[in-house]
């Protein structure tokens, strides 16, 4: 446990999480490797395809959220093409 009485958040390589955050990614959110470190401002490095990324939380959708409903009609046909 930490010194503020809450289990410190740990990122993929066993280290803290260097702004505490829960958020935590296991694989790149671009090539899905592990080889992920941590660095300022809560962003993540991949070793595997050099690109850095952050992960955020944006809330719970309330349970009576729905996904769209399919749209319906003609579907409009490619450029170029006839009928």
């Amino acid at each position: 446990m930490s010194a503020g009485g809450g289990a410190a958040a740990t990122g993929p390589t066993g280290g803290a999480n260097p702004d505490g955050q829960r958020a935590v990614p296991y694989v790149c959110a671009f090539c899905g490797e592990e080889d992920l470190r941590p660095v300022e401002g809560g962003r993540w490095h991949c070793r595997s395809c050099l690109r850095v990324f952050s992960v955020a939380f944006h809330g719970i959708e309330p349970a009576s959220f729905s996904t769209p409903e399919p749209l319906t009609g003609t579907p409009v046909p490619p450029s170029g093409s006839t009928p």
